[in-house]
């Protein structure tokens, strides 16, 4: 469900920016791998942890009987636009307009399976530290260009269901009478 989340993102701001066409792409902004293609907007997932609020929830049903709840994540993005300088200001305001008007993004306006699989997602803008935005960037091996940083909750991911688990159906026990 990770990639239908980074997906749902671009689409808000394709959404919200139909005069500037498709300018914002998925990509690991990493210096190792291909470079970005025709685009000079992208949007790179940095972090996965599990949303805080949301483990160690109670057993739920599922095809051969109780297991665990699905895992529900909190993603860390970062947006930003190689570009000219005017130009990415442009472009990076255009992004913060889009996820401020859209913090929360309906399962009606999501693509299955995300939209099968999730009620919303909300979207919050992060304001790392002058250290920690240099971390970022010094782990992707780039320079800090004018960025915008998002949290997103929740992206449910489901429990491999293996063979053999189930509920039990009946306990019996046999007292042995001694003699």
């Amino acid at each position: 469900m990770i990639l239908e989340v980074s997906e749902a993102l671009v689409d808000v701001i394709h959404a919200a920016t139909p005069a500037m066409g498709d300018w914002i792409e998925l990509h690991s902004l990493t210096t190792v791998g291909t470079g970005p293609t025709n685009t000079n907007g992208q949007l790179a997932l940095i972090a996965v942890e599990p949303h805080p609020h949301m483990v160690n929830r109670p057993l739920v049903e599922g095809a051969n009987g109780l297991v665990r709840a699905p895992l529900h994540l909190r993603l860390t993005y970062v947006v930003t636009y190689l570009g000219a300088h005017a130009e990415a200001q442009i472009r990076i305001d255009r992004i913060a307009q889009a996820f401020h008007t859209t913090p929360i993004v309906r399962g009606a306006d999501l693509q299955p399976p995300l939209s099968d699989a999730v009620e919303s997602l909300t979207i919050r803008m992060l304001s790392p530290t002058s250290d920690e935005r240099n971390q970022i960037w010094g782990t992707l091996g780039r320079p800090g260009p004018l960025a915008l940083f998002y949290e997103v909750d929740v992206a449910p991911v489901p429990v491999l269901e293996r063979q053999g688990a189930g509920r039990i159906q009946s306990h019996e026990i046999r007292y042995v009478g001694a003699s």
